[in-house]
């Protein structure tokens, strides 16, 4: 069998690795040529994921051309880049192409969720499922034990899916929660830029496991009113990939929180690095979807004033935790 892959970053070149040992042959394209050209050449992609070698069975292409014979595409770039993206890759599918994204944020225009992009700009013509969860990209490339989910409405669809993605050491679950796979995913990039702010600050372990727990809180609020189920918020999309993400050294959006605390800026922070800190974009666009559905994401709300220069991450540390006293689990009560 082979699998195409669009987006050479961390997330898409990890997955190319890891179907290569399992796949006849991975095709990925690079919106770069000299990525295209260094996977081709090298077998590496030094940028977006150093120290590992790729397969000899994985092409890169820097034209979407070979999409006319592929039924299977994961669309692996950034949600900001998703609509330019798309509209380079529809003239190329196959009536019956399945699309897998794998972005995790709003966009910041139209405060659309990606599966809606997609959908958007492809007519709604084709499936779109959604693979989420506590996924870092130079752990799977290493065959580390992975789980994550899968997340459409056709549940045959899924089923059929899950079976062809499913690896050895990359375990995927499904659900019909697509609202909540995608809120999860994209919240929880700020929520660790927030933990990464505290933890440059010192504030230590308590201050992280309460951001975490309250972070949860906010993003299943918000998803709630969007009309995802809360329980989504227990699971791989939601409380696994924000411990994930709040925690690790891998963890672009926390790095990011430590620099501002450090006294960085978002554009100094996100014009050194080739990697995209998805949580500094999408800050904007939660807070607004949050004041349009009437939800307050207090967290939220104070990382994108440092984002915006309005006020600096010491100014912001008291008020992440210093909320109104209320009843703990009052987002869930009010659900179930």
């Amino acid at each position: 069998m082979e699998i195409s892959i669009v987006g050479a970053g961390g997330w898409g070149s990890a997955l190319a690795v890891s179907y290569a040992r399992v796949f006849r042959q991975v095709k990925i394209w690079a919106h770069s040529s000299d990525v295209a050209r260094e996977i081709n050449s090298a077998q590496t992609n030094n940028n977006y994921l150093p120290g590992i070698l790729f397969p000899d069975n994985i092409k890169a292409y820097d034209s979407l051309e070979f999409l006319r014979s592929q039924n299977l595409v994961l669309l692996m770039v950034p949600t900001q880049h998703m609509r330019f993206v798309v509209k380079q890759l529809k003239p190329y599918l196959r009536q019956d192409a399945i699309l897998v994204h794998g972005a995790k944020g709003i966009e910041k225009d139209t405060l659309l969720r990606s599966s809606e992009v997609i959908k958007t700009e492809t007519a709604n013509k084709y499936p779109v499922l959604v693979l989420s969860g506590p996924t870092h990209a130079e752990e799977v490339a290493k065959s580390l034990p992975t789980a994550c989910v899968l997340a459409g409405e056709d549940q045959s669809l899924l089923k059929e899916i899950q079976e062809k993605l499913m690896l050895p050491a990359f375990r995927v679950y499904t659900s019909a929660d697509v609202v909540g796979v995608e809120i999860g995913g994209a919240l929880k990039n700020v929520i660790a830029i927030a933990t990464g702010i505290a933890d440059g600050l010192g504030y230590g372990d308590n201050a992280r496991g309460a951001l975490i727990t309250r972070g949860l809180a906010e993003m299943a609020r918000l998803g709630v009113k969007l009309g995802a189920n809360p329980l989504t918020f227990a699971g791989l999309s939601g409380m696994g990939d924000l411990i994930a993400t709040c925690c690790s050294n891998y963890s672009r959006n926390r790095n990011a929180g430590i620099a501002l605390a450090k006294g960085s800026t978002i554009k100094k922070i996100t014009t050194q690095s080739k990697l995209v800190v998805e949580g500094a974009f999408t800050a904007e666009g939660a807070y607004k979807l949050g004041q349009r559905s009437g939800v307050e994401l207090p967290i939220v709300k104070e990382i994108l004033a440092v984002i915006q220069g309005i006020k600096s991450p010491l100014e912001i540390a008291p008020l992440l935790l210093q909320r109104q006293a209320q009843e703990e689990l009052n987002y869930l009560l009010e659900n179930l």
